[in-house]
């Protein structure tokens, strides 16, 4: 159980040691004090669980130091308040203490058990409330990240929704030419109904995989030894003929030898150099730069340009996509990038060094079982 802040608010010091010494006997009270309203509106602003306020104080009522209170904390802040007085109360000074935020009244002279279980009632009371405002709070934060999550998907389904009706309608179109005309079945035909399946088939992996990850599982790698040099030489040969920003590679003198799933890393390798090209400032150098520390594999990709900070905040989130993005998309790029790494052992950074939007992927030199 927590150490429970109450707080006396008495002008007169004999009556502020009785209720000391009542309180003393229970370790988990913290007891301060306060001889006027004043002082005990600043206490009670620091934060206290419980006050067993005086009405009658040199500096202003009980009442008045609750409305003060409650203008600056606001309700749901407000402490449980007993109200206490060394004369008769009126039925008149009740009402108005419990219409201004009292939750008990005690009067002078002080019985010890009285207090205790007017205390005890209390803050069983605060705890049930505390309780039941705590999972309100969680159920209004679900509820707000349920909306984002709807809105991102809906955006996702109608820019997928688009972008797999091209490639299907090329398909479609380039088999149907081949079968009512035969004689029209040539290489350039067959190399578009192959392209186009591919790019459907990538799609469709993209989402295998977010689905995958999202209900707590890793994406599956198989692994073969690679020439990391030669793999990268030809991702960036390959990538130069998709981007319009010059590609700059940097390799260590020595080529390692990799033991990884090819596939993945040039989804890795691919999506962030696309996302740097589209992205980035037209026309300007994408620069990697590979080296080898500790066992693991370094690649730096650095380009002219800045990652917002809501991407930043977004990278694992699904369908997320940025409000400064001129170009259509599916959000899934950078959370596949994020998922694949981490299948393989590693892992990567996003941020922004000055002028530059900078990624850094570590991958270790075998492929984690």
């Amino acid at each position: 159980m927590r150490t429970r802040r109450i707080l006396i608010v008495d002008d007169m010091e004999a009556n502020r040691y009785v209720l000391r010494k009542i309180l003393a006997g229970d370790a988990n009270f913290q007891v301060i004090e306060a001889a006027t309203g004043g002082e005990g509106l600043e206490l009670m602003l620091e934060g206290v669980d419980l006050v067993i306020l005086d009405i009658n104080l040199p500096d202003m009522t009980g009442f008045e130091l609750i409305q003060k209170a409650e203008q600056r904390l606001g309700p749901a802040r407000l402490p449980a308040i007993i109200n206490i007085s060394a004369t008769f109360v009126s039925g008149q000074d009740k009402a108005t203490g419990l219409n201004t935020g009292a939750r008990a009244y005690l009067t002078h002279p002080i019985n010890p058990e009285e207090v205790l279980a007017t205390i005890t009632s209390l803050m069983k009371s605060n705890t049930r409330l505390e309780r039941v405002e705590r999972q309100r709070n969680w159920a209004e934060a679900r509820n707000e990240q349920l909306s984002k999550e709807k809105i991102m998907l809906e955006r996702f389904m109608r820019s997928f929704s688009h972008d797999l009706r091209s490639p299907l309608s090329a398909a479609v179109m380039a088999t149907g030419l081949m079968q009512r005309n035969p004689a029209r079945r040539t290489e350039e035909l067959l190399t578009v109904l192959q392209d186009n399946l591919q790019r459907i088939d990538e799609m469709v992996s993209n989402l295998l995989d977010i689905s995958h990850v999202s209900v707590g599982g890793g994406i599956k790698l198989l692994s073969e030894h690679i020439d990391l040099g030669a793999l990268l030489r030809d991702a960036v040969a390959n990538l130069q003929l998709q981007v319009d920003n010059p590609l700059e590679l940097h390799l260590e003198e020595t080529s390692p030898q990799v033991v990884w799933d090819r596939s993945a890393f040039l989804r890795i390798f691919d999506n962030l150099i696309g996302n740097a090209a589209k992205h980035g400032q037209p026309g300007q150098p994408i620069r990697i730069e590979q080296s080898v520390d500790d066992c693991f594999v370094r690649l730096l990709v650095t380009n002219h340009g800045t990652f917002p900070d809501e991407v930043l905040a977004n990278l694992a989130t699904p369908y997320f996509i940025s409000s400064r993005s001129d170009t259509k998309g599916w959000g899934l790029g950078l959370p596949i990038v994020q998922a694949l790494a981490e299948s393989f052992g590693g892992q990567v950074s996003f941020g922004n060094q000055g002028e530059l939007a900078r990624v850094e992927l570590r991958l270790p030199l075998t492929v984690a079982d």
